[in-house]
């Protein structure tokens, strides 16, 4: 006792000072499912006295029973906590077994005597998070727990690094309603093991992979080596000079982490965003760590917006108590000095482009194969580079299809995509994002300056936020979109593509990006952007400013399809005021009363974070538009002119809201709308309460730029004969068109004539048949638009070329027409 006392006497003010305790320090009792009616005890690794202060110093913070303290029975007093192991006083050899049989049997005889239930709390503490490396002497911590001395001093090195993590109860009551006593305490002292072990892995992660081995053991692979023999029989250049190609390349792409590294990047990301934001937010990371301890493989796909993703994903994973995962970086990044820091962070090098290089694409797909098998996360960016828009890009799809080729080699453990949302209320590189757009400036080639140079823009920046979204795990995902898959995996190889893989790979790809989009970070600025850009003139008083937020507030909480757990609690006229410490535009005072009236630089600026939300708002938004067109309209017919448009708009903006769930979504908005009476209904016909025609005529002009480039581009394709331009034309004249439209519709936006919404439009166009693309070796009818088939001759059409389905195009003009103000409409010809 006394030694426990003298132990706990030297430990105390270092753990006080340097003990960092939870990862996770909020609703941690709901978190593990505790319940307060019912006595709490401890099983802890091993008797270390720092371990225990540690666990006292989370006890206090969160109003738990202290572990120091006891259970008493019958004038008994039985220990709260007890332990796998005993600690050595020196080294730090293999420890033996603690007694814990002992206090195990007087838990169930306590429980058994009294009737109460006992919560048994299984707790992993950790001091540093560093896994060590692939090649390098093993240290069990769970086996052999360091000694009292080494503990110490990772006490006063590595306080600050510890993790005390808490997993959900045993109840032990239930135990003893199945089970023998000495059954119960096997089972216990297994499920504690198991779970400590489980913890290691969830929150240190497998050991670090060591560089020269793994290139070497990737050399070795069948793949590598298939490839390698079918080029050399191609090429007849010598075996031994292809692998000398093969090792540079593995040299060129590989990642060399080093934990020490990863920790002095936490600390200065830490001090670095108190100057820059002025606080972060992170929500649902809390289904990662149930993903991982259901020993999923995972894949972060983070938006793309700045550079400062990289670092705001790593800062928040690591604060997650989340393994940095192993970052896909581009080739433009892999420079001298940079390159060797990202490798230490995680970084992997991938080229932009490398189809039809075999051995290339051989390389790197037994990279990120390896990388799976072994444990190890991943994240990349899905949509290739930074959005310039602020709207979320196309994906792109070959790393997506790589994972699911993995998946079908390993057809049991599953691979789940987690799609991240960053948001910011203001971006590093909004402003050269416009003049690229706009072609005033080239984007500059990445360098070592370049990147150095963003400290000297370092200001405040707001908030920022990372949103964790609905995760897609690639087995579900197959068993309903290609059920044959797991016969189709038997037997398959790295370079097999089953018939349906390239359908389903841009599927999947599509939903990860929907999933994104469903967790954009929703705040003051984009809202009010939106609620500007879509008033008159862009003019709206600061009154009108804060009762449209409000309103904007509303309309998202209308619809369940929403995620509600990314609409602000804080309410509206907060939001505003945090929007307006960032001047993102000019207040002017007309008869005494303040107006935002942004200049048109500031317009420009303001469609970026605009974009970050409209598809959140585009159905709402449409159905305000078809009633007011309309004046009255029924239900049925609200529903189909919603459905003529709507497509488009999910397609171009990646709304979350699905095929499936449409009509019931449109009939949540209705009765919302009518519920707050900006819409009323008489004799089963809906029209506008005139009371608040504004706020419904800023809700749908929000869409009236989208619906200006469907008809820009149907009359561009109906101006055409058939079979004469190909896509690129087709998007090529698009932009031209769209750059000569009066700056009154345009505002002079650069993004509005952005070349990648018309292609994905025309992908649109594609997959619905309002247009089809001519094949190898067709023929067609010279003039069968017009000509009877009598005096048509056949001609064999150019590849790739454009014919198009009239019908459905004038069905389009009929659907979007009508829907703008005369104005707009006759200006696009």
């Amino acid at each position: 006792m006394l030694k426990e006392d003298l132990l706990r006497a030297v430990f105390y003010i270092p753990v006080k000072i340097l003990g960092a305790c939870h990862y996770k320090k909020e609703n941690l009792k709901s978190s593990i499912k505790l319940d307060d009616n019912k006595r709490v005890c401890y099983v802890m690794q091993s008797n270390s006295i720092s371990d225990m202060l540690t666990l006292e110093k989370l006890t206090r913070a969160q109003r738990l029973p202290n572990p120091f303290s006891y259970i008493e029975l019958d004038g008994h007093k039985i220990p709260r906590t007890t332990y796998m192991k005993k600690v050595n006083w020196i080294f730090s050899g293999k420890a033996k077994d603690y007694n814990f049989e002992k206090t195990f049997r007087e838990w169930i005889l306590y429980t058994r005597k009294t009737g109460e239930d006992l919560q048994i709390i299984p707790v992993s503490i950790f001091w540093g998070r560093n896994p060590g490396h692939v090649g390098e002497p093993y240290k069990d911590p769970i086996n052999r727990p360091r000694s009292i001395v080494r503990k110490f001093l990772r006490v006063l090195f590595l306080g600050l690094d510890n993790l005390t993590v808490l997993s959900e109860p045993i109840s032990l009551s239930k135990m003893i309603s199945k089970y023998s006593d000495d059954k119960i305490i096997h089972q216990l002292a297994s499920h504690t093991r198991a779970d400590f072990e489980n913890k290691h892995l969830e929150f240190i992660g497998p050991r670090l992979p060591n560089r020269q081995y793994l290139i070497q053991e990737l050399l070795q692979s069948d793949n590598i080596k298939e490839t390698i023999k079918q080029i050399s029989t191609e090429t007849g250049k010598n075996y031994s000079e292809i692998e000398s190609d093969a090792y540079a390349m593995l040299d060129e792409i590989l990642a060399d982490i080093s934990y020490s590294s990863l920790r002095f990047t936490s600390i200065l990301l830490h001090l670095v965003w108190n100057k820059l934001y002025q606080g972060i937010t992170i929500k649902g990371a809390t289904q990662v760590h149930d993903l991982i301890r259901k020993e999923h493989e995972i894949i972060y796909v983070p938006c793309h917006r700045s550079h400062m993703d990289y670092l705001l994903l790593f800062y928040a994973l690591f604060n997650e108590c989340l393994v940095v995962p192993h970052v896909v970086a581009g080739n433009n990044l892999n420079f001298f000095p940079i390159n060797r820091y990202l490798r230490a962070c995680g970084a992997f090098f991938m080229r932009r482009k490398f189809k039809g290089d075999k051995l290339y694409t051989a390389v790197f797909r037994e990279y990120i194969h390896t990388l799976c098998a072994k444990g190890y996360s991943i994240e990349f960016f899905i949509e290739g580079g930074r959005s310039r828009t602020g709207r979320t890009l196309p994906p792109r799809t070959g790393l997506v299809s790589m994972a699911v080729q993995n998946q079908l080699i390993s057809p049991n453990k599953p691979i789940t995509f987690v799609p991240i949302y960053l948001g910011y209320e203001k971006v590093l590189e909004v402003n050269s994002y416009m003049d690229e757009l706009t072609g005033t400036k080239q984007k500059e080639k990445e360098s070592f300056w370049q990147l150095f140079n963003i400290y000297k823009r370092f200001k405040y920046y707001g908030r920022g936020y990372i949103s964790f979204g609905d995760p897609v795990t690639i087995n579900d995902f197959l068993d309903q979109n290609a059920p044959t898959w797991k016969q189709d995996s038997l037997g398959i190889t790295a370079n097999s593509k089953p018939s349906w893989l390239f359908d389903t790979v841009n599927q999947l790809s599509d939903q990860i990006i929907i999933n994104l989009n469903a967790s954009a970070a929703i705040n003051g600025l984009n809202l009010s952007a939106l609620a500007i850009l879509s008033a008159h003139k862009h003019t709206l008083s600061i009154r009108k400013l804060h009762e449209v937020v409000n309103f904007y507030l509303q309309v998202l909480k209308s619809s369940s399809a929403i995620k509600q757990d990314i609409i602000p609690e804080t309410p509206g006229q907060i939001l505003l005021h945090q929007a307006m410490e960032l001047h993102p535009f000019h207040i002017e005072k007309i008869d005494g009363e303040k107006y935002a009236k942004p200049n048109p630089k500031q317009i420009i600026y303001l469609t970026y974070f605009r974009n970050n939300i409209q598809h959140f708002f585009v159905l709402p938004a449409l159905i305000a538009t078809i009633v007011m067109v309309h004046k009255k309209i029924c239900y049925k017919d609200i529903i189909v002119h919603t459905r003529n448009v709507f497509y488009f708009l999910r397609h171009e903006l990646f709304s979350p809201i699905s095929e499936d769930i449409l009509d019931q979504t449109i009939s949540d908005y209705l009765k919302s709308f009518k519920l707050a009476e900006y819409i009323r209904t008489e004799d089963d016909m809906y029209f506008i309460n005139k009371k608040y025609s504004d706020l419904m005529g800023i809700l749908s002009s929000c869409i009236y730029l989208n619906l200006i480039r469907y008809l820009l581009a149907v009359r561009i394709i109906s101006a055409e004969k058939d079979n004469t331009i190909t896509i690129k034309d087709f998007i090529d004249r698009c932009v031209q068109k769209s750059k000569e439209l009066p700056v009154e519709i345009t505002d002079n936006s650069p993004e509005f004539s952005d070349p990648i919404t018309f292609r994905v439009m025309s992908e649109t166009f594609i997959r619905h048949q309002y247009i089809f693309i001519a094949e190898e070796n067709a023929e067609n009818t010279v003039g069968s638009d017009t000509v009877e088939k009598s005096a048509s001759k056949k001609k064999k059409i150019i590849p790739g070329t454009i014919k198009k389905n009239i019908a459905k195009l004038q069905k389009l003009v009929n659907a979007v027409g009508p829907l703008l103000p005369s104005n707009l409409r006759y200006t696009v010809k």
